[in-house]
């Protein structure tokens, strides 16, 4: 049968509920080349089983409440096609789950609170001076500000980002990518008066961010999370390290920034020296040795690029 007229698809999902636990139940459904996974969840809870739970509201990418795992991604149901998900996996069965790293409340829905107050730490929304509260100034943004902030006013908080990053399951003092999309947006909004407040909050966390791209590969508005924590992390310049992972990632980047001006290469073992200190680095040292790993960087010897002094030019001007 062809995909204009129909054809019949299977949709696994994983239920949930705090009576039973967790379980997998597959459904039926007929589709066509235009069928969104949320039409395809709608036709489940209307015609086979009203105990389904999921949300979704828009069915056109504004809300973002339609967040789940398809096929073991996190997703938009409403931006993904059943066919071409059968189409890309090779397979006439669907996976839908709820989304990694949150509580499950039941079936597809799970509990955002922790997402929003993550949102809410960053203060999601300008603070204008008081005499533009008052009426008697105005501040308004320049086309290139526009242009800068524009994509990361995008986020609709969706949870998505949240969802893939491995930083926010392993480390509770790391915003998120979301959270970072939304500070950064405010932090360099020249029309703000609490960018002091907004820098203690984000800068720190920015530094834990490991820059797996994660963010990058499912966010539904390519919105570039991981490149608004980059341009946080160029704020410590002007505020200052803000705490421990801020302060060790500031003498990490000052190190690879002296190996390259000294050599005009990235010298692992002195890097690693000046970024963790002597005795942490003699510890390592110590592990290293146990796995017979510690040779190279025992029996490095760098020599000098060509061309070292223009590469010094260089850094001096991005100084």
């Amino acid at each position: 049968m062809s995909q204009e007229i129909g054809r019949e698809i299977k949709v696994r999902i994983k239920r949930f509920s705090r009576e039973k636990g967790s379980w997998w139940q597959e459904y039926p459904v007929k589709v066509d080349k235009y069928t969104q996974m949320t039409e395809v969840l709608k036709r489940i809870k209307e015609e086979q089983d009203p105990t389904l739970a999921y949300r979704a509201s828009c069915h056109m990418s504004v809300c973002g409440s339609c967040g789940m795992k398809i096929n073991g991604a996190p997703k938009l149901a409403c931006r993904t096609i059943a066919l071409d998900e059968v189409s890309r996996t090779g397979s006439n069965t669907i996976e839908v789950e709820p989304m990694d790293g949150y509580e499950v409340l039941k079936d597809l829905v799970v509990d955002l609170d922790d997402f929003y107050e993550r949102m809410y730490k960053v203060t999601p929304r300008l603070k204008p001076s008081q005499e533009v509260l008052e009426g008697k100034a105005q501040h308004r943004l320049t086309p290139e500000d526009q242009s800068r902030l524009w994509k990361f006013a995008q986020c609709i908080w969706c949870g998505l980002c949240v969802s893939a990053c491995p930083a926010v399951k392993t480390d509770e003092q790391f915003l998120g990518p979301a959270a970072h999309a939304k500070g950064y947006r405010f932090l360099s909004d020249p029309r703000d008066t609490i960018s002091n407040e907004r820098a203690k909050v984000l800068i720190d966390s920015a530094w834990r961010c490991t820059y797996c791209y994660m963010c990058y590969e499912v966010c539904p508005r390519d919105i570039e999370p991981v490149e608004a924590i980059k341009l946080t992390r160029t704020f410590t310049d002007k505020f200052g390290p803000t705490g421990e992972a801020s302060k060790l990632g500031e003498r990490h980047s000052k190190a690879v920034e002296e190996s390259i001006a000294e050599s005009g290469m990235l010298q692992g073992g002195k890097v690693y020296l000046k970024t963790y200190g002597l005795v942490n680095s003699l510890i390592s040292m110590m592990e290293l040795m146990k796995d017979g790993k510690a040779t190279k960087l025992i029996m490095e010897k760098q020599k000098k690029v060509k061309g070292l002094d223009e590469l010094k030019k260089l850094l001096g001007e991005r100084q």
